[in-house]
């Protein structure tokens, strides 16, 4: 990133990610079937792209039910988003949905221009995360006794929240691993480290210490990419810190941050997307032909969350909150080449 290393230090050069041929094929597929739409012919990116992700939005939450959750009140009013907690987007079914939690520390979801609904009873402490597991959204979160707990969302209704334990001191991250019953959730533990739970059908496994040392107060965000589980964290010198879970230790991305920062894929790559120091969001791809941090301008209270619109595919979203206590979205397609590109943020909430 040019002109403001004070905020947001350049990035070394890091090595490539290489795809391999069974997950390009998966980019190809998908992107040329989007290709065929003979509505969007004639149509700008801009215009193209906002009309696309709207309408994944919507026919998301119509897909996954949650309109109506049978566990919580219909009285419940909406509640706006707690000042400085991280929002989280999931791609549930065909779109993004958003996630964020309220100053009482309950959680809720909302699309674009919908009311905000809320997601279960119970709170949580903090920003949630979750994932997507190809029939339910699987949302964790920290508990007021500072465990880790979860919800599921299936068909018209979120189940009661459940403990996995631990001692957890910040937002989650969690990963869909391509399997139904794959998928894995990593927390900042109390001695600073990341610490994950594995689900195979088998069902949880035991928590497992990945190493290492977190800014206080942020999260580990994770990914799943070329069949590894890669997991991007804020370090305790505010450096953004890159792993393949399980596999390698962390290793410097450049950066600066003081927050959670968020991991997603676009085509061929990592993509990172991270709130500077400045209240800046940046983001970065993670490949050589592209090294450092870049701006995506907007001024935030929090971290960033986001999310790939389709399985390897070439849109992302990115969400955060605003200085005027509002979640804003930015759109961004990868498929014209790089640098991406972005729709400008605009606001979610109230």
């Amino acid at each position: 990133m040019a002109g403001d290393e004070e905020h947001l230090l350049p990035s070394p050069m890091v090595s490539a990610i290489a795809s391999c041929s069974e997950w390009s094929g998966v980019v190809r597929s998908i992107w040329n079937r989007d290709q065929v739409r003979p509505l969007e012919a004639s149509e700008p990116p801009a215009v193209r792209w906002r009309r696309r992700l709207t309408a994944g939005v919507v026919t998301s939450l119509a897909a996954v039910g949650l309109a109506t959750a049978s566990v919580t009140a219909a009285s419940a009013a909406p509640l706006p988003p707690a000042a400085g907690v991280s929002p989280a987007v999931v791609v549930g079914g065909t779109g993004p949905i958003l996630f964020y939690t309220a100053a009482n520390g309950t959680v809720w979801t909302k699309t674009e221009t919908g009311a905000a609904t809320q997601v279960s009873t119970g709170k949580v402490v903090g920003a949630v995360s979750g994932l997507f597991n190809g029939s339910r959204i699987i949302l964790f979160g920290e508990g007021t006794n500072h465990a880790l707990w979860y919800t599921t969302g299936s068909g018209t209704s979120w189940s009661s929240w459940a403990s996995l334990g631990g001692s957890v001191t910040a937002q989650p991250g969690a990963v869909y691993r391509g399997s139904t019953a794959v998928y894995a959730v990593f927390a900042r533990g109390g001695n600073g480290a990341v610490w994950a739970r594995d689900h195979t059908s088998a069902g949880w496994g035991a928590w497992h210490s990945e190493g290492g040392s977190l800014y206080g107060g942020t999260g580990p965000s994770a990914t799943y990419f070329g069949g590894i589980t890669w997991v991007l964290v804020t370090g305790t010198n505010k450096q953004l810190y890159l792993a393949e879970a399980g596999l390698t230790g962390f290793k410097p991305v450049g950066g600066q941050s003081i927050t959670t920062p968020a991991l997603t894929t676009a085509p061929g790559a990592l993509a990172g997307f991270v709130r500077g120091t400045n209240g800046v969001a940046y983001f970065h791809r993670f490949l050589t032909s592209s090294p450092g941090w870049n701006s995506m301008g907007g001024k935030f209270t929090s971290g960033l969350g986001a999310a790939n619109v389709a399985i390897g595919g070439a849109e992302t979203v990115t969400v955060g909150l605003g200085t005027d206590s509002n979640v804003y979205f930015d759109g961004a397609d990868w498929s014209f080449g790089y640098p991406p590109h972005f729709l400008g943020w605009s606001p979610i909430t109230p």
